[in-house]
C-alpha cells in the first residue's frame, strides 16, 4: 500500500476543519463579550448559545462549496487569501440568513460585521501558517512525491525547472527519454529508452507519478505504460502534444465532447470579475479626486508654471483595452518640445526641469490618471500602457506583446513593483516587462490588486524603486 498523500488526507482536512469551527465559536465570542463591555444594547437580545449554534452549523458547508487549496503543491499565498475570505463571506451570508429565518429578535449587525472582520483576519492567518508549515515541511523532504520524467527533452525542461522548488514536494528521479543526440536536462539523470521506464517502475515502487510527452514515445509504449500506472496506484500525466513546442501553460476547454487547449487562463473574461474590478477602480478613483486631487493640483499647478510655460495637465495618445488608443493624462514633467511622443525619459534628460524631475520620483505626474480610472479607460492596477510609437515598434519585435492589451492597463501593475517599469534601454527589458504584464494578465485575482497596491505605496513612499524617472 501507498502513503497516502497529504492532499489526499481526510484526517489534516477534518482536523483543520475541526480548528475552523473553534475558531468561529472564539471569534463569535470575543465579539460578544467585547460589546457586552463597551456598548450592552447591541447584545441586549443576543441569544450567544443560538448565534454559537447558527454559526457552526452554516459554517459546515463552507468547505464544500470553497474546498480547501493550501495542500495542492502549487499552492500560491494570494489564492489562498482569496479562498479564506470568500469563506468568511459565504459565512457570515449564510449565518444572517438563517438567524433572519428562524425569527430572531434582533439581529446584532454590528456584532456580525465585526464577526465577520475578525473571523476572516484570523482565518486568513490560519491558512496562511499552516500553508507555509506545508511548504517547509516538504522543503525538508517530508510529504515528497517521487516523480519520473518519460519523453521529450525540450517539452520536460521547463516543467522540470517549476518542480526543482523544493516547497512543492517534488523528487524527479530521473528520465526515460528517446531524443536524439546529447540533448540532456542539466542536474537530472537520463536512465534509458522510454521502452525501460516500466521495468524502472517495477523494481522501484516508491514512485508516485509518471509525467509523460506524447511525442518521441511510441503509441504502444504510452498505452503500456498508462496500463500500468492505473494497475499500480501511480499517478499518470500526459503533456500533450505541442505544449513544448507552444511554452505555455494550457487551459482545456470544451466545445461539445472535443477537448481544446488554449494558451492561457484569462480572470478578467468573467464578468464577475471584471465588475469587481470596476466597482473598485470607480469607487477609489471617484474618492481621491473628490478629496485630495484639487488640493494636489492646486499646489503642483503653481510649481509647473513657475518653473516652466506651458500646459498644466501633458495629454498622450496611448494605447488601452483590445488596443484601443485613449487620451492618457499626466502632470506635465518636461519643457514642452516636440520629442514627447516619439522618446523616452532618460535619468539625466535635459528636457526635465526641477520639479518635474522631483515628480517623476515620487508618481506625483501620474496622479491626473485617477481622471482616466475614472472614465473606465485605465485601471488602478494593470499594464502601464506605452505610446503608440513604441506599441507599434515593440509589437513587431517582442513575442506575445499585445497579449498585455487584454486588459485595462494600470496606474501600477506587477512589472512595476517588480522593477520593470521607466526607461527600457534594451529589447531584453521590454521583453522582461511583457513577461511580467502577461503573468498578471493570466493570474488576476482582487487580493493581487491589493498586494500591487500596497507595494507601489511603498516604494513610493521609501524611494525604493531606481528606475523612477
Amino acid at each position: 500500500m501507498r502513503k497516502i498523500d497529504i492532499e489526499e488526507s481526510r484526517l489534516l482536512k477534518w482536523v483543520i476543519t475541526l480548528l475552523d469551527i473553534t475558531l468561529v465559536s472564539v471569534c463569535l465570542a470575543i465579539c460578544y463579550f467585547f460589546y457586552a463591555t463597551i456598548n450592552p444594547p447591541v447584545i441586549k437580545d443576543v441569544d450567544l448559545q443560538v448565534y454559537l449554534v447558527v454559526a457552526i452549523l452554516c459554517y459546515l458547508p463552507t468547505p464544500m462549496i470553497f474546498p480547501m487549496i493550501l495542500f495542492e503543491r502549487s499552492a500560491r499565498g494570494d489564492r489562498v487569501v482569496e479562498r479564506a475570505f470568500q469563506i468568511a463571506l459565504i459565512h457570515i451570508i449564510t449565518m444572517f440568513s438563517a438567524l433572519f429565518l428562524l425569527k430572531q429578535v434582533a439581529i446584532a449587525r454590528i456584532l456580525l460585521i465585526t464577526f465577520f472582520f475578525l473571523f476572516g483576519g484570523l482565518l486568513t492567518l490560519e491558512r496562511l501558517m499552516i500553508l507555509y508549515s506545508i511548504r517547509h515541511f516538504r522543503s525538508i523532504g517530508k510529504n515528497a512525491q517521487h516523480v519520473l520524467f518519460v519523453g521529450s527533452v525540450e517539452e520536460m525542461k521547463e516543467l522540470y525547472e517549476h518542480m526543482q522548488n523544493k516547497e512543492f514536494g517534488y523528487n524527479v528521479v530521473g528520465l526515460f527519454t528517446d531524443t536524439d543526440g546529447n540533448e540532456r536536462i542539466e542536474g537530472l539523470e537520463t536512465l534509458g529508452g522510454a521502452d525501460e521506464a516500466m521495468a524502472y517502475l517495477e523494481s522501484h515502487p516508491y514512485v508516485n507519478a509518471v509525467y509523460c510527452t506524447m511525442s518521441h514515445v511510441s503509441k504502444d509504449t504510452v498505452i503500456a505504460l498508462y496500463k500500468y500506472c492505473e494497475n499500480n496506484l501511480i499517478r499518470f500525466y500526459v503533456l500533450p502534444m505541442y505544449v513544448g513546442y507552444l511554452r505555455r501553460h494550457m487551459r482545456v476547454s470544451h466545445v461539445g465532447s472535443t477537448m481544446l487547449l488554449s494558451p492561457r487562463r484569462e480572470p478578467l473574461r468573467q464578468f464577475e470579475n471584471r465588475l469587481l474590478k470596476r466597482a473598485v477602480d470607480f469607487v477609489v478613483s471617484a474618492l481621491f479626486l473628490l478629496t485630495v486631487f484639487p488640493i494636489v493640483y492646486i499646489v503642483v499647478a503653481i510649481l509647473i508654471k513657475r518653473q516652466s510655460p506651458g500646459p498644466i495637465i501633458f495629454v498622450q495618445k496611448r494605447n488601452g483595452l483590445n488596443g484601443k488608443e485613449f487620451n492618457c493624462y499626466k502632470f506635465r514633467s518636461m519643457f514642452v518640445n516636440g520629442e514627447a511622443d516619439q522618446t523616452q525619459a532618460t535619468e539625466d534628460d535635459e528636457r526635465k526641469f526641477p520639479f518635474g524631475d522631483f515628480m517623476r520620483r515620487r508618481n506625483i505626474d501620474e496622479l491626473p490618471q485617477f481622471v482616466n480610472v475614472l472614465l473606465g479607460d485605465m485601471s488602478l492596477v494593470g499594464p502601464r500602457p506605452h505610446m503608440l510609437a513604441h506599441t507599434e515598434e515593440y509589437s513587431r519585435i517582442v513575442n506575445k506583446y499585445m497579449v498585455r492589451h487584454w486588459v485595462k492597463p494600470g496606474m501600477t501593475g506587477w512589472a512595476q513593483v517588480n522593477g520593470f517599469r521607466g526607461e527600457t534601454r534594451t529589447v531584453e527589458q521590454m521583453e522582461q516587462r511583457v513577461k511580467a504584464d502577461i503573468w498578471y494578465v493570466e493570474n488576476w485575482n482582487f487580493w493581487l490588486d491589493v498586494r500591487i497596491i500596497w507595494r507601489t505605496i511603498v516604494n513610493t513612499m521609501f524611494h525604493r524603486d531606481e528606475n523612477a524617472y
